[in-house]
């Protein structure tokens, strides 16, 4: 058992989709309610999609519904398509932010995946403390795969962390290895360097460190 002293909690109790209204219509509803789509986000009927949270195939944020509803109108636009990322960043945008995209340490484990990791601190980085940001004791945390060394995942939390999202979906995206990120020049000073360092880090030869 852990006790942690905190000033608020916050208690989410999920949502549920807004769909009543489609029961007449012959749309197919799973058992929650939300309508059944393929990886085309297609219904059950013909020339009817569906995207974003009413639908079933993934995570409910705004982002996704966004890439859902620009890959609807090329396929009705007669172009080839289909749902299936390899990850999708999802973000607390919260004080400090928190960052997640592909799979957290534990969850690579559970796959079966021998796992190494790597983690740095925003206060060892330049940019993050002419911000403040260091004040939120965050850090980044990159999970790849020992053997290979291929990126799994990579977790954040700290002020502006929610920034450096896009590299790290991208990585995940193109089965960046280790030695990609750690190939590549990282601006300085920003806080892009701190994937640079989390890399270094995982591979065992971090430059900076707090």
């Amino acid at each position: 058992m852990q006790n942690v002293v905190v000033d608020k909690v916050l208690v989410t109790v999920g949502r549920k989709p807004n769909s009543a209204a489609l029961a007449p219509t012959g749309v197919a509803l799973d058992e929650r309610g939300f309508v059944k789509v393929n990886d085309r986000c297609e219904t059950n009927m013909r020339g009817v999609y569906a995207i974003g949270d009413v639908c079933n195939s993934g995570e409910m944020l705004a982002h996704v519904a966004s890439f859902q509803g620009e890959m609807v109108a090329e396929i009705i636009a007669g172009h080839k398509r289909a749902y299936d990322p390899v990850a999708v960043p999802a973000i607390v945008f919260t004080e400090p932010e928190i960052v997640s995209v592909g799979l957290s340490p534990e969850e690579a484990k559970a796959a079966g995946h021998p796992v190494i990791t790597g983690k740095f601190p925003l206060g060892a980085n330049g940019r993050a403390l002419t911000q403040e940001a260091e004040k939120s004791a965050g850090f980044i945390r990159v999970c790849a795969r020992e053997d290979d060394h291929r990126i799994l995942g990579i977790q954040g939390v700290g002020t502006h962390i929610s920034e450096l999202v896009g590299e790290w979906t991208l990585a995940l995206e193109m089965g960046a290895l280790l030695e990609d990120i750690a190939g590549t020049i990282h601006a300085h000073p920003t806080m892009t360097e701190m994937t640079h360092e989390g890399v270094l880090a995982t591979l065992g030869h971090a430059i900076h460190s707090a």
